[in-house]
């Protein structure tokens, strides 16, 4: 998985500069994390706890060849998908519910109620080195928090959908059921990234 943004949050007894910290942390770091800013919180803040919402983004190369460059950054789908099935599909997630059929073993979560304020699913370009764009697929998911590999078995699921292996209405069944067998497969963490905590 992939961030664009994400918070972190510690206490410190050390006499540094708030605005050295970046550079004094991307000095030890490794080359994949670099922090951006760093600014002074009330003691009480939690980065986890304290947001209000988030906002995922997956991309989806849906074509016979993968290029090369999108390889790290996207899920490759050969066959083509229905879009238009899994916007239907998409629907049923907005709203709050009970998210226990895209819960993944391994998390720590008590709660499986969250609301999922926005869902968009569209067709995109990827642009790099000047005019070289590429196609991709961009899901878009907002919500007040996200369960353990939430994001990536929605996505599963409605790439399940938009190859015909569900139907659209599944998606409403598959969330009353509160079974994570009932869902779809993993999609794999590369094509995923955190874009945007909000407070």
């Amino acid at each position: 998985m992939h961030a664009l943004q994400n918070v972190i949050n510690f206490k410190t007894t050390q006499k540094i500069p708030v605005g050295r910290i970046p550079a004094a942390m991307n000095s030890i770091l490794p080359d994949e994390i670099r922090v951006l800013k760093a600014e002074e919180k009330r003691v009480s803040f939690n980065s986890r706890f304290d947001s209000k919402s988030k906002e995922y983004e997956y991309m989806i190369y849906n074509g016979d060849i993968l290029p090369p460059v999108l390889r790290n950054l996207t899920w490759h789908i050969k066959p083509k998908l229905d879009l238009s099935a899994m916007r239907k599909a998409a629907k049923f997630f907005i709203g709050k519910h009970d998210f226990s059929s895209f819960c993944a073993s391994g998390g720590d979560d008590k709660d499986f109620v969250r609301i999922i304020h926005s869902f968009v699913i569209r067709n995109s370009s990827f642009v790099i080195w000047g005019d070289s764009k590429f196609k991709v697929i961009k899901i878009r998911i907002a919500g007040n928090g996200f369960l353990y590999k939430m994001v990536r078995n929605i996505v599963g699921t409605l790439v399940d959908v938009g190859l015909g292996k569900l139907k659209a209405e599944d998606v409403r069944r598959i969330l009353e059921a509160k079974d994570r067998r009932r869902a779809g497969r993993t999609a794999p963490a590369r094509g995923l990234c955190l874009v945007k905590v909000n407070y």
